[in-house]
């Protein structure tokens, strides 16, 4: 179906993208073009028509009814849609005497009042859309990855549907470094993100330089820079570095977040440029494990080689053993299995695989429900950086562990205080004597308190807490039984294997053996 096509005239990015959002996938309207100054928007306007243009009244170097003059010059009877914060009556009637068809408040900008004032320029002009080719200002998004090829980029500069010269062309891949506060849609966001970042792109580069965008399916921007016409290659190179440098500090400034930039060496046709380009997207992937917030040279960058392989066995069941109960504390093993994908470069997607087992075993436990399982798991999908991931499932896992254990504590503050001292210190030198004063309590007092509300003394506890910790070790199977004993606070080799048949009915070997 033919839309209605619009143009927007703003110096302010976020107004311009509240618009576009607003008739986002409309079946009636369509925003062609959008531009922060009336001096690109009137030379824009001289080689392509539209229906409506949607412009803002305080704007730098051109106002609005500097702009409706200059319009209505080239096109006598293009509708103009004022857009401003003002609402005083003068400013409102100067604003239709100079030609506006209808006037909008930003306070009242919302989806139904735009809806509703377009629909009666609509009527009032007996608007009729057409099928229009319109010469596209330099800036061209392509988001279709069948159209990232050199020989449509060609033909669509050839046809001069884009205006992008194809010789001495620099690649350019940039990812803004997606930080996702709680509530928000990490799909949602990337693409309003990555929009933005278009945007800044637009305002940097202006017409001084063309260039084309591909706005890939991961939010990710891959820029060719055309410098046809300059033969210093020192030129370019701090032309690119201006212009990245620039961008990092716009970036982090007005969208308060990092980001990251490969950047790619000239090349004499677009050919060579499209191929370096899906390169660089490439080398772009491995700030899942070098980090976010850098700007990269393709011409010294390595591709970084994946593992595809699991979590040893050994390292997932001491795991599963420890999430089995809440009362254990996984944080170190945990942190262990992070530390040893992180050594070993594993690939994301098996990454992304343990992040799923590791919740799915903590919902078993009841430490999350169903519906927060797979906003979770949304969140580590959208990620793009391994130490993001490992602080989200760790803070994940210590907030519902504090949750479950708050749930669950049956005891008095004085025991409960000093359960958690020995959940955090069973692995040392530890006496009743040195709990009860740590809680501020009498030996006696606690002792006592200690029996009733736990059913075992003190000493049985501890050994229930080393024994579980010993179990721990020992299904790794990869470290002797007397460093297992030294590690689970067990200081007499002996002791340990009595208390451990005592505590399980068989010794350690048969423990092994058995499990």
């Amino acid at each position: 179906m033919t839309k209605i096509k619009l143009i927007i005239v703003d110096d302010e990015m976020t107004s311009r993208n509240t618009i576009k959002k607003l008739l986002e996938d409309n079946a009636e309207y369509e925003v062609v073009a959008d531009f922060s100054d009336g001096k690109t928007a009137i030379e824009w306007l001289r080689k392509n028509e539209i229906d409506i243009m949607l412009c803002d009244m305080q704007m730098q170097e051109i106002n609005g009814v500097e702009l409706m003059r200059m319009v209505h010059v080239i096109n006598e009877f293009l509708p103009i849609i004022v857009i401003s914060a003002f609402d005083d009556f003068k400013f409102v009637r100067g604003s239709l005497i100079n030609g506006a068809a209808n006037y909008l408040l930003k306070h009242e900008l919302t989806k139904e009042n735009l809806i509703r004032t377009l629909y009666q320029v609509r009527e009032k002009y007996r608007i009729v859309p057409e099928e229009r080719m319109l010469y596209h200002r330099i800036g061209y998004c392509i988001k279709d990855k069948n159209e990232f090829k050199a020989e449509v980029i060609k033909e669509m500069s050839d046809k001069k549907f884009i205006d992008f010269t194809y010789h001495n062309v620099v690649p350019l891949a940039v990812s803004p470094d997606y930080l996702f506060s709680e509530g928000v849609m990490p799909s949602e966001y990337k693409q309003e993100l990555g929009k933005a970042v278009i945007d800044i792109l637009g305002q940097i580069l202006g017409r001084e330089y063309q260039y084309v965008v591909y706005f890939t399916k991961q939010a990710h921007l891959i820029l060719l820079l055309s410098f046809a016409g300059i033969t210093s290659t020192l030129l370019i190179i701090n032309v690119v570095k201006n212009l990245t440098g620039r961008l990092q500090r716009q970036i982090i400034r007005m969208l308060d977040t990092t980001v990251t930039m490969v950047v790619g060496e000239a090349q004499a046709n677009l050919e060579a440029a499209v191929q370096e380009a899906y390169r660089l997207d490439e080398i772009l992937k491995d700030k899942f494990y070098f980090g976010g917030n850098r700007i990269i040279s393709a011409a010294v960058s390595g591709k970084i080689k994946y593992r595809k392989e699991e979590i040893p066995e050994s390292l997932w069941k001491q795991l599963n053993f420890e999430l089995s109960d809440w009362k254990r504390d996984s944080t170190d093993v945990l942190n262990e299995i992070f530390s040893y994908m992180e050594e070993v470069r594993m690939d994301r997607e098996y990454v992304y695989h343990f992040c799923e087992k590791v919740i799915g075993l903590m919902q078993e436990q009841g430490m999350l429900m169903e519906e927060e399982k797979e906003r979770v798991l949304r969140r580590i999908r959208e990620n793009e950086i391994f130490e993001q991931i490992r602080i989200e499932i760790m803070e994940w896992y210590n907030s519902r562990k504090l949750h479950a254990e708050g749930e669950k504590d049956k005891y008095s503050a004085i025991v409960q205080r000093t359960v958690d001292y020995i959940s955090k210190n069973y692995d040392k030198d530890i006496s009743l004597e040195r709990c009860a004063e740590e809680v501020g309590s009498s030996y006696t007092y606690l002792s006592r308190a200690f029996k009733q509300e736990t059913g075992m003394r003190f000493v049985e506890f501890l050994n229930e807490q080393r024994v579980n910790k010993a179990k721990s070790l020992l299904l790794r199977n990869n470290i002797t039984m007397k460093e297992v004993a030294g590690q689970a606070g067990f200081r007499n080799y002996n002791y340990f294997f009595k208390v451990f048949k005592e505590n399980e009915g068989m010794t350690p070997a048969e423990f092994i053996a058995k499990n």
